[in-house]
């Protein structure tokens, strides 16, 4: 219970008061997020006559740009960081706040382990420190390796005018509208390889599937097995996935690919070029993934490959084939 603020009390009664407003002030915060979270992902917000969240949060909460963008992206953070938002009433709004900026689904409950057994400052510190070798070449890395660097998101920014941002906005809005949702940085790719495709593909010329609509070279240790591009190292889950489908060049070699294109062909005719993850209907970005691992003795037969859209098949290789996927081949 928050205690009234009364002048004049005793150093013991202050002290007592202002740490009881302090938790009650954390605890306030907690619940504001799942709540806002809550409102946000059974668009309830239109049920209480506004069109969007950021609409419901400026006029009905009372909220900043600068706040509203905050709770939007702790929101959407959470929804794809289930053990960050499971701890969210033990860790606290202000860790929470920190970790998400650098977790992942692989590493997630490492940073909520982190987030229990450190103070606020102890973990700022260390997140500070794993953003701060994310941003090294992977060349500089001459320490083991840290799974928590090669899985930091890398933050890109993009100013809009705010006509801009209200056309994104809009976009956005009609996409949920058709049922089109998920990670952001996904639904900006499709759009780009969309129009990439306009611009570039010609039917008459390039048998559909033949090859991925975009190339990434990606150079891998030969001796620790570490894969690198852009200079950044990739996370295990991404690695395996590039492994899945891909072209391989040698040198003094002829490349090869992971995939024989004719078989590619087929399989993504079969499976009518989108992604067969229940519920997901991409069309863009589609890769070929090996049921069982080629490492594990997988073959390249078409009964053994399924085509998954990048987002899908990154999430199968950090989690693996979730229970809600009965993938069957057709």
């Amino acid at each position: 219970m928050l205690t009234d603020f009364v002048p004049g009390r005793p150093a013991a009664e202050a002290d007592s008061a202002l740490k009881s407003a302090i938790r009650t002030e954390e605890k306030a915060r907690k619940c504001a997020v799942l709540w806002f979270g809550e409102i946000l992902a059974r668009r309830l917000y239109r049920e209480l006559g506004y069109s969007s969240m950021p609409q419901y949060a400026r006029r009905g909460l009372g909220f900043s740009e600068t706040r509203t963008g905050d709770f939007m992206r702790l929101s959407r953070k959470l929804e794809s960081l289930p053990a960050v938002k499971a701890a969210l009433p033990e860790i606290g709004y202000t860790k929470a706040r920190e970790i998400i900026t650098v977790a992942s689904p692989r590493t997630e409950k490492g940073w909520v382990e982190a987030a229990r057994t450190s103070s606020r400052r102890e973990l700022a510190q260390q997140v500070k420190q794993v953003k701060r070798k994310a941003r090294k070449p992977a060349a500089e890395l001459f320490e083991p390796a840290d799974e928590r660097v090669a899985e930091v998101p890398v933050r890109v920014s993009i100013e809009f005018t705010p006509e801009q941002h209200a056309r994104w906005e809009a976009l956005l809005e009609k996409l949920q509208r058709q049922g089109v949702t998920g990670d952001r940085a996904e639904i900006l790719l499709d759009a780009l390889a969309g129009k990439l495709e306009e611009s570039t593909t010609s039917p008459e010329t390039t048998p559909r599937g033949a090859v991925p609509p975009v190339q990434i070279h990606v150079h891998q240790c030969p001796d620790c097995g570490k894969a690198e591009t852009g200079g950044r190292t990739l996370g295990r889950a991404d690695s395996e996935r590039l492994e899945c489908d891909a072209a391989i060049s040698e040198p003094g070699q002829r490349n090869t690919t992971t995939v024989p294109p004719r078989t590619r062909r087929q399989v993504l005719a079969r499976d009518r070029h989108e992604c067969r993850a229940p519920g997901c209907h991409h069309r863009r970005f589609l890769e070929i993934h090996h049921v069982t691992p080629r490492r594990k003795g997988g073959a390249n037969e078409a009964d053994n490959l399924i085509t998954l859209c990048s987002a899908c098949h990154r999430l199968w290789h950090e989690r693996g084939a979730p229970p809600s996927w009965p993938l069957s081949i057709r």
